[in-house]
């Protein structure tokens, strides 16, 4: 697990999230499905595809659903503090895919 600090810019942090359980993970929780290339989360350059957000500005996601988690990180002001954990090849494997491959 790692802190990542980031500023919103002008187009946001440039991550994309998704909900564990829509993806063959099947598995709750909140995790990068992409990075915009030159956004503030890919420039930091530690989050990566399938890495999973713990909290968001100290505030824990453990059991909170997905529309209030994306909410959190809406609302969180010009600087968010995230902590993250990172993923195995499998699980950001699995996490770029809304629904199982055929």
């Amino acid at each position: 697990m790692f802190v990542v600090e980031l500023e919103r810019g002008p187009s946001g942090l440039g991550m994309g999230l998704i909900d564990g359980m829509h993806t063959p993970l099947g598995a709750p929780g909140l995790y990068i499905q992409t990075l915009l290339p030159g956004s503030p989360a890919a420039a930091d350059g530690r989050l990566a595809l399938g890495d999973r957000i713990l909290e968001v500005n100290g505030s824990s996601l453990a059991g909170v659903s997905y529309p209030r988690a994306v909410d959190l990180i809406r609302h969180g002001g010009k600087k968010m503090r995230f902590l993250v954990a990172k993923s195995d090849v499998e699980t950001a494997r699995k996490v770029r895919f809304r629904t199982p491959p055929p």
